[in-house]
């Protein structure tokens, strides 16, 4: 049996496993031209910080930031408003209709407990529910999708007045979310509610992990599911996106400027991660070392 739930939070976090290296941060060279490519977590709270400070410095030594889309358009009511019709049911039809009746009950009894307006949210689909209840489960905990890596160096480079590139339009970002419109809603919502009880462990372990580049056994956890059980999200959110992004990440490499490229450190890994992509294709990789 797949476990959505474990997907919801690997989607959110994006963290998986890279060669232990100490760092979640790598320079990515052919020719005597480099970028700095990393891999983020896209929550953390005001405690997380400071940083690595190896993202500190690849971010000092570059003079580009890019990042997977631009968080401007991103964060906009328009891009919110279009996630959200992407997961709304068509034809009159909710999701009570597509949960048995037990675990209705549970979700709504989830509801009154949380103060989670079911009643706003049951013309979504499981994954769009599944997803808001996670965030708001990360929010109660102080994790903020706007105190993320990502976010953290985008308000930066903002205000250092560095330019900004991403590797994908919002477009792009609602196609591949489609992937995940028509997952079994029982096991997404039965799925969803367990894993709240294992949300604390969940985030101290990604993060653990991530902060130090040790990140097999959190892939293990999270991943391994949704490479065996849903292959088609795994290939639709990870794979493709990596196999349009190379194109965009080689050209990077070429310019005679330095890039900072970060990226949800689940594109990192795997024979279809980035690094592995990179390395095949002759680019050599290292994991960033702090210089003085």
């Amino acid at each position: 049996m797949s476990h959505p739930g474990r997907l919801i939070i690997a989607v959110i976090l994006l963290c998986s496993a890279s060669v232990f290296a100490e760092t979640s941060l790598y320079e990515v060279s052919k020719g005597g031209q480099k970028i700095y490519l990393g891999g983020t977590i896209h929550v953390l709270r005001n405690s997380d910080y400071p940083l690595p400070a190896e993202f500190e410095q690849a971010y000092e030594k570059s003079q580009v930031l890019v990042l997977e889309t631009d968080p401007k358009k991103s964060n906009s009511p328009e891009f919110g408003q279009q996630f959200a019709q992407t997961f709304m049911y068509s034809g009159g039809k909710n999701l009570a209709q597509d949960l048995q009746p037990e675990l209705w009950q549970e979700l709504q009894s989830y509801a009154a407990k949380n103060q989670f307006p079911l009643d706003q949210m049951s013309t979504f689909k499981a994954m769009f529910v599944s997803l808001t209840i996670s965030i708001a489960e990360m929010q109660k905990r102080g994790y903020g999708l706007g105190q993320g890596v990502d976010m953290y160096f985008f308000q930066k480079a903002n205000l250092h007045q560095k330019p900004i590139q991403e590797l994908e339009s919002i477009g792009d970002v609602l196609q591949h979310m489609k992937a995940l419109t028509d997952l079994d809603a029982n096991q997404v919502i039965s799925s969803a509610l367990r894993d709240v009880k294992k949300m604390d462990k969940a985030l101290n372990v990604a993060l653990k992990y991530w902060r130090v580049g040790e990140l097999e056994k959190l892939d293990k956890e999270l991943a391994t599911d949704m490479r065996k059980e849903t292959p088609e999200v795994y290939q639709r959110l990870l794979v493709d996106r990596n196999q349009e992004w190379l194109p965009k990440i080689e050209t990077l490499i070429t310019t005679k400027e330095t890039e900072l490229v970060l990226v949800g450190a689940l594109h990192l890994s795997g024979d279809q991660g980035l690094l592995a992509r990179l390395k095949a294709r002759g680019y050599h990789i290292k994991p960033y070392q702090l210089t003085k």
